[in-house]
């Protein structure tokens, strides 16, 4: 599988007078195999999720309604702003990124995983992902 990087693809759709139907139906087109799916919703206008990185799991964001503000920063210290408001934009989400979403307009995130749940595989300290920045840069 190739080297997946934080970016917004566009999912296949077909706009019509009854409304839009996107959809994912070329696997060879998508990054990552989908092994589970789960959906946030009602969170407070402005409200914080994410907060973490995972080790392993790639993840693909969706935002099914409202709008979303992602923050990413990657192990050599890149950082990325994004903001999904369309049901058709989908942002990979690669492993070993730092994320912050934030939610607005009675946002929706759909999330696609390529890795069943694990806690072993999350980074929930800010200070632990830094770690693993300085780790990163020094073997560069």
């Amino acid at each position: 599988m190739k080297k997946i990087r934080p970016e917004i693809i566009l999912l296949d759709g077909i706009q019509s007078a009854s409304g839009l139907l996107t959809f994912m139906d070329k696997p060879e087109d998508f990054p990552i195999q989908i092994k589970r799916t789960f959906w946030i919703s009602r969170v407070p206008e402005g409200g914080v999720r994410g907060v973490h990185a995972h080790l392993e799991e790639n993840q693909v964001l969706v935002c099914l309604q409202g709008r979303l503000k992602v923050f990413l920063e990657d192990l050599g210290g890149g950082k990325f702003q994004f903001e999904l408001t369309e049901p058709n934009q989908a942002l990979v989400l690669p492993a070993l990124v730092w994320s912050e979403v934030t939610f607005h307009d009675a946002a929706i995130l759909l999330v696609l995983s390529n890795k069943f749940f694990s806690e072993k595989d999350y980074i929930r300290k800010k200070q632990d992902f830094e770690r693993l920045q300085q780790e990163y840069k020094v073997r560069l």
